[in-house]
């Protein structure tokens, strides 16, 4: 499975890129009924966290299609996944008040 992904890598890479891009602005235009009990930073992360992982996600999944700057590539993905704990936790956060 590996050799065929990276045989693929520009197609899956791009794919990958689109359909996270997608779900970024679904998730941008869909926003969680928390968001009406949360103030200040809660509300900017609830509003704009989970698209902001998936926009991340998106540039990832570019740069390694592309094999463009490995380290680049780690730090997006990275990134994204810290954001989406972010916004898992602050989601809890919200709902158990």
């Amino acid at each position: 499975m590996r050799s065929y992904l990276e045989k693929h890598r520009l197609l899956y890479g791009h794919i990958g890129a689109i359909i996270a891009l997608i779900i970024a602005v679904i998730y941008f235009v869909v926003i969680p009924g928390e968001v009406l009990e949360a103030s200040g930073m809660q509300k900017l992360v609830l509003l704009y966290g989970h698209s902001l992982c998936w926009v991340l996600l998106s540039i990832a999944s570019y740069l390694w299609g592309m094999k463009k700057h490995r380290k680049l590539t780690a730090f997006f993905a990275y990134s994204a996944f810290i954001t989406y704990i972010i916004f898992i936790g602050i989601l809890m956060i919200t709902k158990s008040a």
